[in-house]
């Protein structure tokens, strides 16, 4: 947002207010601290689309009737049920610019509509529903039903202008439920939780008398992208950064073991439960800042530096993780969300905004729950370049045919979701101490820093019943969860990073004091456990498809793969035992697909199965020992990891904290 463009007959009233950085749930403010509070517009009529959570409907003892999806809307909308607006006294809104604000006043008429049924025989029917206007929250909108009552709410709008500002453009928002609806059912978790997803196109019916449309040619005009050269001080070229700013995940359904919905919560069955985080980041503010390109998969960007008009865009990812006795082990991981629209609040002034297709300077954008909940926006981790911030078109499940038309991903309401099984949510027997994490990650292409993009939380996973919740999340921390479980800065030999043009691992590890060495290793005195952990954080060998899918808009790949292989070199005449259930962890229950461990006098070495489960981008595995060295942080020898430990090629080699017996021999210092 920049300066004013406003004249005529449009009464603008200006308050100074603290600068403060917006979020879809909080009106934008000017980084001046000025904002417009009278630039009105008004819709009437139009599309209405919902999409509701019928897992976590269910599991409350709710059944929605009438909403199920319309046929023939195409693979973005195929999930939704989709009813007209009528016309109403209309919705008023505060656009300054042309860039929506908040709403003002008003409302917005539904046509047909839906119901439903909750326990005890009642029922909520939305027939004549409307979409009204929250005085205390003028960035949501209440959904109300035929009673008048605002059972549910929605924010989180991802909007624009379109049309040529002929249309207010909602591309998506969460459905969330009131708190009158969680004490109507006797569910208090359930207030504010996220029952759907709505999108809306509305007319524009009046606008403010002054208005100027922007100039398209100025807006085609302003990018200044990753790579351009900077003439400020110092010189170089822009530099994309962008920061995540916060996040919050939500349980969003459960299924038992069988597939049969809903799960037991913690009863006997080991059921599978779904977690989705709604995530903001903010893209830095320094001079050279680049701007960054966002243009929806399928969508053609206008530049052709530096992307070659192809549809790239950021993507999202999340995981969860388990810390059991001093044990980190990744328990959940996501598929990638691919972003769509970016709505650009509290921008620098001047920000290059692109219509909503370019973060500026500054600006932020969240996407909610339901639309990282949807469909068609979620695709496998394996069609993504990580370290490139590059996704593969050609050939992916939206696209199998590289013909450039976008096909139903065939996703169902589990498929690339983060699903974590209920039996590592429930205390383990014998377990001293027990803490959870959550993290998610924006993956941006060329960002200088993808640790400022990633962040974790604890919280603290209960269920009531057959739903599940994540309980109380600590504060928002930047940085992955393996730099939670050893501070590489305070530890540096115990917490490595190992890196190159494909991307970025660490690997730390942590030495716990055992109580007694366990009984098979033969072993006496005080034993000690090391547990090392790798995590794959955006690296991947990737095989592209030939000439002319190998680059541009057209790309595509063959394969995508991280390490198969995991070596460390010991201390000289260190005496180690191997638990053979306990060595190695993984992200998923089937011990059929576990890595080997073969020992040397000097080494030992993991391996993956050759059916699979290597250690690809955005995971990580524990690897353990047992031995009676105390550890010694100055003490360190060689790690490798390997894609291909067949070959004589070793990918990547660090030093790292391992066992010694205390005497040094000449090797040790290699």
């Amino acid at each position: 947002m920049s300066s004013k463009r406003f004249s005529g007959a449009v009464l603008a009233i200006v308050l100074a207010l603290p600068v403060a950085a917006a979020t879809p749930d909080q009106p934008l403010q000017l980084e001046t601290g000025q904002v417009p509070l009278h630039e009105p517009w008004l819709v009437n009529g139009g599309e209405f689309k919902i999409r509701f959570n019928q897992e976590l409907l269910s599991a409350h003892g709710i059944t929605a009737h009438g909403a199920e999806p319309t046929p023939a809307q195409g693979p973005v909308d195929e999930e939704f049920a989709r009813f007209a607006l009528v016309p109403a006294e209309g919705l008023q809104f505060n656009a300054p610019e042309g860039g929506f604000d908040r709403f003002t006043g008003g409302a917005l008429g539904l046509a047909g509509g839906f119901a439903l049924s909750l326990p005890g025989d009642n029922r909520i029917s939305y027939q004549q529903a409307r979409l009204r206007f929250n005085a205390a929250a003028p960035t949501r909108l209440d959904l109300i039903s035929d009673d008048g009552r605002a059972w549910f709410y929605i924010n989180h709008l991802m909007y624009k202008m379109v049309d040529d500002y002929s249309g207010f453009f909602v591309r998506s928002a969460d459905l969330r439920a009131s708190a009158a609806l969680a004490k109507r059912l006797g569910a208090p978790e359930l207030a504010d939780q996220y029952i759907g997803e709505i999108k809306l196109r509305a007319e524009v019916v009046a606008r403010p008398e002054g208005f100027i449309k922007p100039d398209a040619k100025a807006l085609l005009a302003c990018p200044d992208f990753h790579g351009t050269p900077f003439t400020g001080a110092g010189g170089g070229t822009y530099q994309a950064d962008v920061l995540m700013e916060s996040y919050s995940m939500s349980a969003t359904r459960c299924r038992r073991s069988d597939g049969s919905s809903p799960c037991d919560g913690s009863g006997a069955d080991d059921g599978e439960v779904v977690f989705t985080p709604s995530s903001s980041l903010r893209n830095s503010n320094k001079p050279n800042t680049a701007d960054v390109p966002w243009y929806e998969k399928f969508t053609t960007s206008p530049f052709d530096f530096p992307y070659e008009g192809n549809d790239q865009h950021p993507y999202l990812i999340w995981n969860m993780y388990r810390i059991v006795d001093d044990q980190l082990e990744q328990i959940g991981a996501s598929g990638v969300k691919h972003a769509f629209l970016t709505t650009n609040g509290g921008c620098a002034a001047g920000a290059c905004t692109g219509g909503g297709h370019i973060l500026g300077k500054n600006c932020g954008d969240t996407y909610g729950t339901g639309n990282n909940d949807g469909s068609s926006s979620l695709g496998p981790r394996s069609e993504l370049i990580p370290a490139r911030g590059q996704w593969a078109r050609c050939g992916s499940i939206f696209d199998p045919d590289c013909n450039g038309v976008q096909n139903s991903s065939g996703n169902t309401s589990y498929s690339q979701r983060m699903i974590v099984r209920e039996s590592k949510m429930t205390p383990v027997p014998g377990a001293l101490s027990t803490q959870y994490f959550s993290e998610s990650w924006y993956i941006v292409q060329d960002d200088i820093n993808i640790y400022n993009t990633m962040a974790h939380r604890t919280m603290a996973p209960s269920s009531s019943g057959s739903a599940w919740s994540p309980g109380a999340q600590g504060s928002f921390v930047l940085g992955p969860v393996v730099n939670a479980w050893v501070d590489p800065l305070t530890n540096p030999t115990r917490n490595i990073e190992l890196a190159s043009a494909e991307g970025h691992s660490r690997v730390a590890v942590k030495a716990t004091a055992l109580t007694a060495c366990p009984a098979a290793s033969g072993l006496v005195g005080t034993c000690y456990r090391y547990d090392y952990v790798v995590n794959n954080l955006d690296f991947a060998r990737v095989a592209y498809m030939p000439a002319p899918n190998n680059v541009g808009p057209n790309l595509g790949i063959v394969s995508s793969q991280g390490f198969n292989s995991f070596r460390l070199d010991l201390g000289s005449e260190v005496a180690i035992w191997v638990d053979p259930v306990a060595h190695f962890a993984d992200i998923d229950i089937d011990a059929g697909n576990n890595w080997s461990v073969q020992t040397a006098s000097e080494s030992i070495a993991w391996i993956a199965p050759v059916s699979g489960n290597e250690l690809n981008w955005g995971k990580l595995f524990r690897f353990s020992l047992v031995t009676t060295a105390a550890p010694n942080p100055a003490f360190t020898r060689r790690v490798y990891l390997d894609v291909n430990p067949a070959d004589e090629a070793v990918d990547f080699v660090g030093r790292l904290m391992v066992p010694n017996v205390g005497t040094l021999f000449f090797s040790d210092f290699e």
